[in-house]
């Protein structure tokens, strides 16, 4: 009899849990004048996602290697997406930290992303 590697941990989003609109978007700043930046949003794609609040064990551990951690967002995989450096949720900001394809299967992508702003405000078209 082979042993049974079951993931009941890790298995594949349902569907129709991905219920909320996400913004992605590449962020860049360009200078003005002598004194500042301006964003300079590219490659933006709206696409429907998940997301998760990571635990607080994980996001202790972030604050380790300084790349903090405060919540998951897992969508349908999109090869463009790779690019994104910032998602935005009903004018909540996230900075991506890493991006990763569950189980390598070409399927869904999980983005690892730290809360920045959760005023809808932020001085760009985005959010």
């Amino acid at each position: 009899m082979t042993p049974h590697y079951g993931r009941a941990h890790s298995r594949f989003p349902d569907p129709g849990q991905l219920n909320k609109r996400i913004l992605f978007y590449t962020r860049q700043d360009e200078p003005i004048g002598a004194s500042g930046t301006q964003a300079a949003n590219q490659g933006a794609c709206t696409v429907w996602g998940k997301l998760i609040p990571v635990s607080d064990t994980l996001r202790i551990h972030s604050f380790q290697i300084n790349k903090t951690v405060t919540h998951k967002i897992i969508v349908r995989y999109r090869q463009s997406l790779y690019d994104s450096s910032q998602a935005v949720i009903k004018g909540v900001v996230y900075q991506i930290r890493g991006v990763t394809d569950i189980h390598s299967a070409g399927r869904f992508l999980a983005f690892s992303c730290e809360e920045t702003s959760s005023q809808p405000d932020r001085g760009n078209e985005f959010g």
